[in-house]
This record gives C-alpha cells, sequence and structure tokens, in this order.
C-alpha cells in the first residue's frame, strides 16, 4: 500500500481501533511498589524475622520504573522512552504536574503488559490490520528519508548562513537541490499540450455549495488517450511518461492539488513525482529501516498491531451479540437510547453580505426556504440540516430562540454569512428498541469490551512487580518545573 509522499505534511497519527485505545488509555491510577503479601501464621513471622533482610533494589537514575514478570526477563521504562511515550499519548514532557506522571507511566505500564501478552499469544493479522501496517511502514520510511534530505539541506544552509526555513519552503529546496541532481530532460511541447489539458479543469466558485466545490476538486484532466504513453521527462530514474503523471495526480488527495495554469506549473507537478520517486528510491535502502529510531517506530506498529488482533481473537471478539443480550442491554439503559430533541432548519452559507441578506428576505415568504431546499436536494445538495444541543450548542440555541417558522440572519460565521429557517423543533422522545437496536448494540459492544479489557489488564497487573524509582520520578517532575518560564 503506497501513501502519498505529499500528503505526510499530515502529522502521522495511523487509525487505532477503539478497542485498543481504549485498553491504552483506560487507566486513570498510579502504580505503587510491590510489597510481599506477609502470612498471619505466627511460625511464618518467627522465620521471616530470623531470615536475613533483603536489600532493597536500586535502580539506575536513568531507570523511573521496573516491570518484573514471572518467568520473564524484567523490563526497565527509562526517561527516553517514558517521555517519547508521553509525546506519542499527546501528552507535553516539558509541563509534567506529579499526576500527570503518574498518570503516563500507569499507561506505558499497562501498554508493556499488554504488548508482553500479545507476544506470548502470537496470532495472525486480520487482512485489514495487514494492509493498513504496511500503509503505516511506508509512511514511516518516507518521512525518515524526507528527514534526511531536509537535514542535509539545513546543514547546506547553516554553513552559508542563510536563514532557517519552514516546512512548505524547505520541501521546495530540498526538490529543487534533487532536480539540479537529477538534471531531468523535459519535452517542452508535450509539457505545453498537457499542462493545457490541466489548465481546462473547471475551477471552484464562491457562488458554489461545499459539495459541489469538492466534486470539482476530484475530476481528472482530460487527456486524450493517445498522449498517455508519451514521455514527459528521462531521467537516470528512467522515463517519466503522462500516464505516471495522470496516476500520482489520482492518488494525491484533492486537497493537496494544486492549480495548473500552464507548461510551468505542470513541469513543478512533473519535479515533485519525481522527487517522490527519488524519495522513495531512498527509503527502499535496508539501511534506513535498519536505523535505531526507524526500527522502534516501526516496532511500535507491529506491536500495536499484534496486541489489536490478540485482543479480537482472545476478548472482545467472544463478546456476544445476540437479540436477548442486547435487549437486556437496551432495557437497563433505555433513557440513553431516547431520541434526543432537535430542530430541523434549511440553512445556508453565502460569502456577501448583501446576497445573505437577500436570502433571508427570501426565506421570510411562506414556502420560498422549503422550495429551495427540495431543488436543491433534486440537484445533489443538501440544505435541510437536523440540530442537536449535541451536534451545536450555539446554534441549536439559537434556533430555539427563533423559534419554528422564523428566520435568522444574516450572521457573520466562519464559513461567510450565515441564514437559517426553522422548519420545526422535535421534542426529545422515547424509542421502541426496534428504532434504537443498532445504538443499543454499539453500546453494549463498547461497554462490554471496555470492562473485559479493564479485567485484562488488572489481572496482568496483579501478576506482574513494579518497582518505582522514586527519586528519579521525583527528580524529573522537579527538571520540568525548573525548565517552565
Amino acid at each position: 500500500m503506497r501513501s502519498s509522499l505529499w500528503s505526510l505534511r499530515v502529522p502521522l497519527t495511523a487509525t487505532p481501533r477503539r478497542l485498543v485505545l481504549l485498553a491504552l488509555v483506560l487507566a486513570t491510577g498510579t502504580f505503587t511498589t510491590w510489597i510481599p503479601a506477609v502470612s498471619a501464621a505466627a511460625p511464618a513471622r518467627a522465620r521471616a524475622a530470623n531470615a536475613p533482610t533483603k536489600a532493597p533494589l536500586v535502580l539506575p537514575d536513568s531507570v523511573l520504573l521496573r516491570i518484573e514478570r514471572p518467568g520473564q526477563p524484567h523490563e526497565d521504562i527509562n526517561q527516553r522512552r517514558f517521555l517519547r511515550a508521553i509525546r506519542l499519548l499527546g501528552g507535553v514532557p516539558d509541563s509534567l504536574t506529579p499526576g500527570d506522571r503518574d498518570r503516563f507511566l500507569d499507561l506505558v505500564v499497562e501498554q508493556r503488559l499488554l504488548a508482553t501478552w500479545a507476544a506470548r499469544g502470537a496470532t495472525p493479522w486480520a487482512h485489514a490490520d495487514s494492509l493498513q501496517f504496511l500503509g503505516e511502514r511506508d509512511n514511516i520510511l518516507l518521512r525518515a528519508a524526507l528527514s534526511d534530505e531536509f537535514s542535509r539541506i539545513e546543514q547546506r544552509r547553516r554553513e552559508l548562513g542563510q536563514t532557517e526555513l519552514d516546512e512548505q519552503a524547505m520541501g521546495i529546496a530540498a526538490r529543487e537541490s534533487l532536480m539540479l541532481e537529477l538534471k531531468p530532460e523535459f519535452d517542452r511541447d508535450l509539457l505545453k499540450v498537457v499542462g493545457s489539458y490541466f489548465a481546462e479543469l473547471p475551477q471552484p466558485t464562491p457562488d458554489m455549495s461545499p459539495l459541489q466545490q469538492i466534486a470539482l476538486t476530484k475530476k481528472m484532466p482530460n487527456v486524450p488517450a493517445a498522449d498517455t504513453n508519451k514521455v514527459l521527462a528521462r531521467s537516470r530514474l528512467g522515463e517519466f511518461r503522462v500516464r505516471d503523471l495522470l496516476n500520482d495526480w489520482r492518488r494525491l488527495s484533492s486537497v493537496y492539488r494544486p492549480r495548473i495554469k500552464d507548461d510551468e506549473g505542470l513541469r513543478a507537478l512533473v519535479q515533485n513525482s519525481l522527487f517522490e520517486r527519488l524519495i522513495r528510491e531512498s527509503a527502499a535502502r535496508p539501511a534506513l529501516e535498519r536505523r535505531p529510531e526507524v526500527a522502534a517506530v516501526i516496532a511500535d506498529r507491529i506491536e500495536y498491531h499484534a496486541v489489536s488482533a490478540l485482543l479480537q481473537r482472545e476478548v472482545v471478539g467472544r463478546i456476544r451479540t445476540d437479540s436477548l443480550t442486547v435487549l437486556a442491554h437496551y432495557r437497563a439503559h433505555r433513557s440513553e437510547f431516547d431520541r434526543p430533541a432537535y430542530a430541523r432548519i434549511v440553512l445556508l452559507h453565502l460569502d456577501r453580505e448583501t446576497a445573505a441578506d437577500s436570502m433571508a428576505k427570501r426565506f421570510t415568504v411562506p414556502g420560498e426556504a422549503e422550495s429551495l431546499a427540495v431543488r436543491a436536494e433534486r440537484g445533489g445538495v443538501q440544505y435541510v440540516l437536523n440540530v442537536t444541543a449535541q451536534s451545536d450548542s450555539a446554534l441549536y440555541a439559537r434556533v430555539v430562540r427563533t423559534g419554528v417558522g422564523g428566520v435568522s440572519g444574516p450572521e457573520r460565521g466562519d464559513a461567510g454569512w450565515r441564514v437559517f429557517k426553522v422548519l420545526s423543533l422535535e421534542p426529545r422522545a422515547a424509542r421502541t428498541f426496534q428504532d434504537a437496536r443498532a445504538e443499543a448494540e454499539g453500546s453494549w459492544y463498547e461497554s462490554e469490551s471496555e470492562r473485559r479489557v479493564r479485567g485484562l489488564i488488572d489481572g496482568l497487573k496483579a501478576q506482574a512487580k513494579l518497582h518505582r524509582n522514586e527519586p528519579a520520578l521525583r527528580a524529573l517532575v522537579l527538571r520540568q518545573t525548573v525548565a517552565r518560564p
């Protein structure tokens, strides 16, 4: 599975399964140092009193906590590993409080316990997990190769005394640098012809709805089949044909598709594709994947999918979802499945205040808003919206104040000027089991998953001995406190 290099400006946040994420973030308490149980029998107390005292475990300053499991080597959580885990879990290492520190440490310990449990009961991954991992691995290696190129450019600029560049400018500088080394030879006449096909692509206009604008950005240029096999550029990477460019354009998210107006714009687009080929060539080097920091990230993803697969097979995959079980859950939580109070409105966003004011006046004419909504729906555009206090509390409150049949606007918003008419206000209402079956099943599955995963984690905790290095943990928080401005 290939991911587009040009989408890498979005942070890598592989979409985790809800259940595995749940397993990693359930805990909110802290771990305490393991204390051996003492027998109540007097002879045992006497033997313990006469036995030599075992020296307390002294951990290196770099180790925050040691995990011991029966019949297995111990595992240390050091500072570097802990701070990296905090970043991965969305925390800020430079602003830790004692409570934050212990909560994150608890999460890391649970993750390590789950990973060891999964390693003992390795199970084949689902096909979807395998495909997701291949995409993640591809992304990780691309990022590492791209980071190397950025580092090379930054080093050269520092040596020349030049200023630092932001990420977008750095990407352009890296592309231009590699193009100087690659020296591609372009077919200028073909660039003009193909560039004209891209220039003819229709462009969104302000008066279009968001759906219409999105649909336009997904269109492909109308390139004749006879031109697709022609060579646009030649380099040591081989021939780059029109069909290669179209394939790259098709893979590129519409969010990142640039506006191509002429042959120069198309030349830059071809250079982007060649740059991606060069980066992929670097990413394919075995030495890159063996690099410790890269191997560690890949190992994290392998571990994640191993835990996911085993949880699915051994824990949540055994949850019963038959009708009687789900019905019992529905009856125990009946009010949770009530249909919430909601408002049905016709909502429009317009760029200009004058246009919004004109539309608001039209909406005061009986049936005008409803007619507009019906015509738009026939054209594939939806102007009717159901709003609840949960989906948009501010808008819902505004709608309630406006009342049924009322018109509000024009109001300034993030998407221009807003106008709406209230069609109806519906109160909260109970729903039958048949109506709420899908939500009840999802609620039951989620709550039962949480209970079972929580039970598994608690069992793994009970089997483990956890040795906290209290001086090192205190120093970690004190160091962060001193570092704050």
